[in-house]
């Protein structure tokens, strides 16, 4: 009786034991999407930051006048984003495509979202 008990019992916990190797195994794979997915905008915030990043956002800064690439309204340096033209959560490949940056103000570059 107490052997028959015993091998309920291992085969409960390996039964239990595959579960939770299962549940780790997606986990890791939920992860790895997770970390794709955010990758370009710490690739992006890391070169925003950077030296080249910032004289990069005031060289543009004067080509484009001052102002909004979107509502053309004049913006100050300071404050400015960087707007990625094409979303990075469409195109994440163009996270540091230079060609696909502008300088927006905060109202626009909000209001466009992933658009």
């Amino acid at each position: 009786m107490v052997n028959s008990s015993f091998k309920e019992l291992i085969q409960n916990l390996f039964k239990t034991t595959k579960q939770v190797d299962n549940a780790l195994a997606e986990l890791k794979r939920i992860a790895v999407k997770i970390e794709a997915k955010y990758e370009p905008y710490v690739e992006f915030t890391r070169w925003r930051d950077s030296k080249e990043g910032r004289l990069w956002k005031q060289q543009k800064y004067k080509v484009q006048n001052g102002c909004c690439a979107i509502c053309q309204h004049s913006i100050p340096l300071k404050g400015s984003h960087i707007d990625h033209i094409k979303p990075l959560s469409v195109y994440p490949h163009l996270a540091l495509d230079t060609r696909n940056m502008q300088i927006a103000c905060p109202d626009c570059n909000a209001s466009k979202g992933d658009k």
